[in-house]
């Protein structure tokens, strides 16, 4: 068992370019995205550019048009201002294949009271994988995730929840791009998202993660501005050192018994807080599913863009 807690500036090696280095070639790029609602703007003038091998932050207050980037960005809703191009091609169709929008509001975010096994199966099914209740439990069983197979969608710990749905949208044969949609409103630290976006990230695909600026200050990261026009990021936000102190205490990082028997490449990180001063402990046996922890899922080394590790037969557009 080790404890830490989470480094002053979180690893962002894989947004960062190497001063004089060439600038990578842009796999999704937005420029002046904008959408108009009938009672007002949904989504302000947006430009990012991601890359494969990246993670993008882009910050803005709930209500900003977290929703409506993931939209646009999937070419799942045509933006009144701006354009959105996948290696220059402005094609929606190849944009619904390439671009998955993850656990976004209202779109792809699961019913609350399905059990996990049923968002999961109807998951698999959308990557042309076996959805077979046996299957499903093995494919929640290889990740440390079994607790929770009969549990209610919305009874899944959010490092879970976030994890799961991450890989599975990450399955569908032909995704290069992810987008996961406001992941700090189901609570928790931002270290959790930002370690399954970044090994997604060191997996190949362009991660986009769209949260609030407190979140993207409390990782130290620089994120692009929701709305904000430009594709340039953030100033470095304040913070990154001089991090404000965590009134719940550090940040525990436990592995849990049996994390040697998952396939090489995955990895579990127990997430759960104590209050400072106190000795690790593990938590008591109550036969309950842990309300306050969760396990980070990621993905292994035999998962690349575009591909799956299964059947590769069906793809979700919508």
């Amino acid at each position: 068992m080790t404890s830490s807690a989470p480094s002053p500036a979180p690893d962002t090696e894989a947004t960062a370019v190497p001063e004089g280095a060439p600038a990578p070639e842009a796999a999704l790029v937005a420029e002046g995205v904008a959408v108009d609602g009938t009672h007002g703007v949904l989504l302000a003038s947006t430009s990012l550019r991601t890359v494969p091998g990246s993670v993008l932050l882009v910050a803005g207050t709930p209500g900003s048009g977290h929703t409506a980037l993931a939209l646009a960005l999937a070419g799942r809703m045509r933006p009144d201002h701006g354009t959105v191009t996948l290696d220059g091609d402005d094609d929606p169709r190849r944009l619904r294949r390439a671009v998955a929008v993850v656990d976004t509001p209202g779109v792809s975010e699961p019913e609350p009271v399905l059990p996990l096994r049923t968002v999961v199966g109807e998951e698999l099914a959308m990557a042309g994988r076996g959805t077979t209740p046996r299957a499903v439990t093995e494919w929640l069983g290889a990740r440390g995730a079994q607790t929770w197979v009969r549990s209610r969608f919305e009874d899944v710990p959010a490092p879970v929840r976030i994890g799961l749905m991450t890989a599975l949208a990450a399955s569908r044969p032909g995704v290069r791009v992810l987008v996961l949609t406001a992941p700090d409103r189901h609570g928790g630290t931002p270290v959790t998202w930002w370690q399954v976006a970044s090994e997604h990230a060191r997996a190949g695909f362009a991660v986009v993660v769209t949260c609030t600026e407190g979140s993207a200050a409390l990782l130290g990261v620089p994120a692009v501005r929701l709305g904000g026009g430009d594709a340039g990021a953030l100033p470095e936000p304040p913070g990154r050192h001089s991090r404000p102190e965590d009134p719940t205490g550090p940040l525990t990082v436990v592995a849990p018994q049996g994390a040697d028997d998952l396939p090489q490449g995955w990895t579990r990180r127990l997430l759960r807080r104590r209050p400072a001063g106190t000795a690790d402990a593990p938590p008591p046996d109550t036969g309950e599913p842990p309300r306050d922890a969760g396990t980070a899922i990621l993905p292994g080394p035999d998962l690349t863009p575009g591909t799956t590790d299964g059947d590769e037969s069906t793809e979700r557009t919508s």
